[in-house]
């Protein structure tokens, strides 16, 4: 008897070693995950910033027309944004996808616009910069929130809104 009561006294403790150990390993991996989806959103965000910048110094250096469409799509594979792109829509939440296409839409916009010739003061890319710098911030707070941050407002650093007319000389200049 004492030899039965002892062995099953070991099952017993063996499973529940088991089982705590398997909990242990589980939140270690979901804290892993939240870890590589918040790399991934910083990222993505830094991969933008590269591929806005980079076709903005093509809308300054003005290239040949003809040379326009190789140096956009230079800028754009130089800016790591694809690759950061599909990171982020194998492991963003459907929220954070959704925002994150919007946001490359947006860019897109800005991308056509410097490929058809837009320089950094001309209409067509200022409407697409604009819409391009409120998506880039609803994406932003779509992160934090779905981390659990609290999401910023624009007045909480001292910006009417996130698009940056406000600020903005050619709006200032035509009136808009």
């Amino acid at each position: 008897m004492p030899i039965v009561s002892t062995a099953v006294g070991a099952g017993i403790a063996f499973a529940g070693t088991m089982v705590a150990d398997l909990g242990r390993a589980r939140g270690q991996r979901r804290r892993e995950q939240e870890l590589d989806r918040w790399q991934h959103g910083i990222d993505f965000l830094v991969a933008l910033d590269a591929a806005h910048g980079l076709l903005r110094e093509v809308a300054r250096s003005r290239p040949d027309p003809g040379e326009l469409p190789a140096a956009v799509a230079e800028a754009m594979g130089e800016s790591g944004l694809y690759g950061a792109r599909e990171k982020l829509l194998i492991a963003g939440t459907p929220q954070v996808v959704r925002a994150a296409e919007v946001v490359v839409g947006r860019l897109v916009a800005i991308r056509n616009a410097v490929r058809s010739g837009a320089t950094l003061d001309s209409r067509s890319y200022h409407d697409a910069y604009h819409d391009y710098a409120e998506s880039l911030w609803a994406f932003r707070m779509v992160v934090r929130k779905g981390f659990g941050h609290r999401t910023i407002a624009p007045s909480d650093l001292d910006r009417p809104d996130w698009s940056e007319r406000a600020h903005c000389r050619v709006c200032a200049a035509d009136g808009s």
